[in-house]
């Protein structure tokens, strides 16, 4: 993004922070389970490493009033399970596991076998087009999916992080069939100002292709009157995907700016509205 488009981005979010801070605030109203007891289920957020689930975790919980407005960081990665209660209802609260392959090891065993005791009320599957952040320690050049050329090695590792989606959720799916309370599943996609320029393919891939058929397979296995499933696809924050050596994988398309971005966020809370409304029904 050019430095003349962040400078104008940037003004019009402060222009118009009252209105963001009312999206994000009847968002998270919804997540604070208003009227319900001390004991309500929780919220899980899945995924694989680098989806962007802390930085959503943050959103919803009201971590950061201004997080908009904020410059983006460089991606730290999870190390333990971060459990983020509500910042208007800390007796909510949001449950984030790490998402990397050794980790999830010794953490998501546990996470799933509760929520098939129903002591989460919804889950937040979070995908990103296998754009993860790229937790190599050093240059892609040194990773396995790299043989000499820096774009097969994109599409090599993207796919392959795809792969890892359609494992976790299928996982994901198994503990579903086994949860006999009512429950939803939001499926997000997130940094859609990476994949924009090809957003019909990622369209079809969650709509109609591999990650579908795995959500078809999870509603096989469920009862329409105790499980929901909804899709989003948006932008949490418009940054450049780089390696930890600085490297520049994937910038940020040429023309995805804040307008789009809030536009995406807005059309979430609409998301989440309609699987408040479900939740609520008898």
């Amino acid at each position: 993004m050019a430095t003349g488009e962040l400078l104008g981005g940037l003004k019009w979010a402060w222009e118009n922070k009252t209105e963001i801070r009312k999206v994000l605030g009847e968002l998270r109203s919804w997540f604070r389970g208003t009227g319900k007891p001390a004991d309500a289920p929780g919220i899980l957020i899945l995924g694989p490493g680098g989806s962007g689930k802390s930085t959503l975790a943050k959103l919803l919980s009201g971590e950061t009033d201004d997080w908009l407005l904020d410059p983006p960081k460089n991606y730290v990665e999870s190390i333990g399970v971060e459990r983020v209660t509500l910042k208007d209802s800390p007796n909510v609260s949001v449950v984030v596991p790490p998402g990397q392959t050794f980790r999830r090891d010794a953490t998501w065993a546990e996470l799933l076998h509760e929520l098939t005791q129903g002591k989460y009320r919804g889950v937040i599957f979070v995908t990103a087009f296998g754009y993860a952040s790229f937790t190599h320690p050093n240059s892609y050049k040194n990773h396995d999916c790299y043989t000499g050329n820096k774009s097969e090695f994109w599409d090599r590792w993207t796919a392959q992080e795809r792969e890892i989606e359609i494992e976790l959720l299928q996982q994901l799916g198994t503990a579903l069939a086994l949860t006999q309370t009512k429950v939803w599943l939001l499926s997000v996609v997130l940094k859609q100002d990476l994949w924009w320029p090809v957003r019909v393919t990622v369209d079809e891939h969650y709509r109609q292709g591999a990650y579908q058929s795995a959500i078809q397979d999870i509603v096989r296995g469920t009862s329409p009157n105790t499980f929901r499933h909804e899709l989003h696809l948006l932008s949490l924050v418009i940054s450049n995907l780089k390696t930890v050596a600085g490297e520049t994988l994937q910038e940020n398309a040429k023309g995805y700016d804040q307008l789009l971005q809030t536009d995406s966020q807005r059309r979430l809370f609409m998301v989440v509205e309609s699987l408040r409304k479900w939740e609520e029904e008898k």
